[in-house]
């Protein structure tokens, strides 16, 4: 009778420790989707932000899929959207950046070319004379009004970094000259779990064994080897036997690492 009892309890106990499980787990997560509705809500209102003269900062919206990439590339640029399919690669983010030249106005003089008096020599430079991008060098004819010059182009750095905050948003900050304007930027990219190559399983086999001490001076030591199954990355369940003739069947919840998750709400 006594060992009715008692494997009652044990199966009584094990029930409970599924169900509080399953139940925490289960709030882990609605928390979670309380997260990425909250993320999704300031990353659609959220606007380009200028910090500085060529400094700006637009948040990256990553809750795209694959296939909206492909038909946002097919759309904007079909020509390297066929050649990406054709390669059988995979599209992880789209920025889209629209810019101008900052207006300038500049003054000066000319010079007489010493060949012919007739034409003014002219070398106009964009921005302004120090950081020059844009420079046009050639000659004006005083009496016909014919123009002819070369136009030559220097090179000029764009930096885009992209960070992650603490509560699981990314930014994508882009530095370029001070006399670039950026208009428009945004970036649309895949969820940042998209971006592991490492697929988990959902069900994996453990093998393993262990020593007995036994706490009662009547008790005896022993060895013991199992195996189980691990479910989802969170479930263990457990079968092993020992060499005191015993077979245990036990199950093992993963809570969530001691480590804070990225997030809003702390779980």
């Amino acid at each position: 009778m006594g060992n009715k009892v008692n494997y009652i309890m044990m199966i009584g106990l094990i029930l409970i420790i599924i169900f509080l499980s399953w139940k925490i787990d289960s709030l882990n997560d609605q928390n979670q989707d309380i997260n990425e509705q909250i993320k999704r809500s300031i990353i659609m209102n959220d606007s380009l932000v200028k910090l500085s003269e060529g400094r700006y900062v637009k948040m990256v919206d990553h809750f795209n899929t694959e296939k909206d990439l492909k038909n946002e590339l097919k759309e904007s640029n079909e020509e390297l959207y066929v050649n990406i399919k054709k390669q059988g690669e995979k599209i992880l983010s789209l920025n889209n950046i629209i810019m101008t030249l900052k207006n300038e106005i500049n003054q000066g003089f000319g010079k007489i070319n010493t060949k012919d008096s007739n034409k003014i020599d002219l070398e106009l430079k964009y921005p302004n004379e120090k950081e020059s991008f844009i420079n046009w060098k050639g000659s004006v004819d005083k009496k016909t009004n014919f123009y002819k010059g070369e136009w030559s182009f220097k090179k000029f750095p764009i930096q885009i970094v992209l960070t992650e905050e603490k509560r699981g948003i990314w930014k994508s900050y882009i530095n370029t000259p001070t006399w670039l304007k950026i208009d428009s930027m945004y970036v649309n990219s895949l969820p940042p779990e998209e971006y592991k190559n490492e697929e988990k399983r959902k069900v994996q086999f453990l093998l393993g064994g262990g020593y007995i001490k036994s706490l009662s001076p009547m008790g005896y030591d022993g060895i013991s080897v199992g195996g189980g199954i691990n479910l989802f990355d969170k479930h263990h369940i457990i079968i092993n036997t020992n060499t005191n003739k015993e077979i245990n069947v036990n199950y093992y919840f993963k809570f969530q690492n001691i480590k804070k998750r990225s997030g809003i709400i702390s779980n």
